[in-house]
């Protein structure tokens, strides 16, 4: 599958963007459909023709009704048939999944309710809408971009030379993140989780080194998708604000995934009244997203588990703890929201709610420690070092200091290109996996 394979798109890319600049300004977004969909139809002829179908469905639908007496009404229902569609291929596990189904779905779902909502005019460009539902930098996993925000740039995609250089670089970091850095962890994680006599300390491990797996894989999609945004001459959303340098539960989550919260927020928490309702109309309302929220990372219940973990955390933080928290020192709560997320990956690590449980069981059972995981700590300190560092604030004050200074800059981007060179020999020989949020 493209997507799962970073070789293709890196020798897609350069004959991509050869014809993207050769065209017209105002005809560039129909090249960026045609390589979109040369993307997607290499995922499966299937992925290709259910995108463009329920693309097509939404657009037509959309622009037939939208001055209807009756348009709230069918809108709300086109929106709804979305999310059945979604959960119906999420949740039936006899039929197949195809990549990137929930981003463009709710991409879809943006666009529908802004309209119903008179909050943006209806696309009239067939072309046009459907470059933005098929575009191959954010249709598998986001970022979620809200048509109003790139409309007026797809109907000029004039990217400047500041734009692509900064976009390039911001892809080719990511990548390296992701090959040289996310993997290696991921292989790490691996070889945790099949040691034979697991310990307190190797669970605990695991999850920590999931955690920043996870980060890491995700962000760095993220880097890429903002990166060819930025090359395109589209400035696309950051997805990612330093998620485990929060104080809170609720602030963790204002920086993690940041265009889903936000969709979460703004087109179901707040229709629901928000905050803005009695207590316990709040408290159902969190109960709400936090199910969906669930629901939509998997098709299992430890993921169903996993969501209602944070509706009774962010609880008990809103309704007891808000006060305390504000008062204590900035890394006691950061010590004791990691702890949280971590924990919390013990239903987002495992397949099913059984492994969670054995999981769950083999900390509180288990010996201390024993001598394993330390020959794979000791074997992996580096790229453990590096991990962590990449969670910090200090990768963005490299780069600030890189930006001021010419001679950093050029060593900066010395090193990033002969990490590059090592990435793309890791991919050709296979030492690659796909994104972890793929699946979702």
């Amino acid at each position: 599958m493209l997507f799962n394979s970073l070789l293709f798109i890196i020798f897609f890319l350069p004959i991509f963007f050869t014809s993207f600049f050769i065209v017209p300004k105002k005809y560039r977004y129909f090249i960026l459909l045609l390589g979109s969909m040369v993307c997607y139809f290499f995922c499966g002829l299937f992925n290709l023709n259910l995108l463009i179908t329920i693309g097509i469905i939404n657009f037509f639908i959309v622009k037939l009704f939208y001055n209807n007496k009756n348009s709230y009404f069918i809108l709300s229902i086109l929106a709804l048939a979305n999310i059945i569609t979604l959960f119906v291929f999420k949740y039936n596990h006899s039929l197949f999944l195809p990549l990137g189904i929930s981003f463009y779905t709710f991409n879809n779902i943006m666009y529908i309710i802004d309209v119903r909502n008179k909050k943006i005019d209806i696309e009239k460009n067939l072309f046009k809408y459907l470059a933005y539902i098929t575009c191959f930098a954010h249709v598998t996993m986001g970022p979620l971009i809200n048509y109003n925000n790139i409309r007026e740039k797809l109907g000029c995609l004039s990217p400047s030379f500041d734009d692509f250089y900064k976009g390039l670089q911001r892809y080719i970091y990511g990548l390296v993140k992701k090959v040289l850095i996310a993997d290696t962890l991921g292989i790490l994680y691996t070889n945790i989780l099949n040691i034979n006599s697991s310990t307190k300390i190797s669970c605990i491990i695991l999850l920590i080194v999931f955690g920043i797996q996870l980060f890491i894989d995700f962000s760095s999609y993220s880097d890429m998708a903002i990166g060819l945004g930025g090359m395109l001459g589209m400035k696309y959303p950051e997805n990612f604000d330093h998620p485990y340098s929060a104080s809170s539960i609720s602030d963790f989550w204002r920086r993690w995934h940041i265009t889903l919260i936000n969709f979460i927020k703004n087109y179901i928490y707040i229709p629901l009244g928000g905050n803005k309702v009695s207590k316990n109309r709040h408290v159902f309302n969190l109960f709400i997203i936090w199910l969906l929220t669930g629901m939509w990372h998997g098709n299992t219940f430890n993921f169903i588990i996993w969501g209602l973990y944070y509706f009774i955390i962010q609880l008990i933080e809103k309704m007891y703890l808000k006060n305390k928290l504000k008062n204590l020192p900035y890394l006691v709560k950061n010590i004791y929201t990691l702890l949280i997320v971590f924990f919390g990956n013990v239903f987002f690590c495992t397949t099913n709610i059984k492994d969670s449980l054995l999981l769950i069981n083999d900390i509180i059972s288990k010996p201390i420690i024993d001598l394993n995981i330390l020959f794979y700590i000791k074997e992996n300190i580096i790229v453990l070092v590096i991990g962590i560092i990449l969670c910090t604030y200090i990768p963005d004050k490299i780069h600030e200091k890189c930006d001021k200074n010419i001679g950093l800059n050029i060593l900066y981007n010395g090193i990033l290109l002969l990490l590059f060179v090592l990435a793309i020999i890791y991919i050709v020989n296979g030492s690659y996996s796909p994104f972890l949020y793929n699946i979702f």
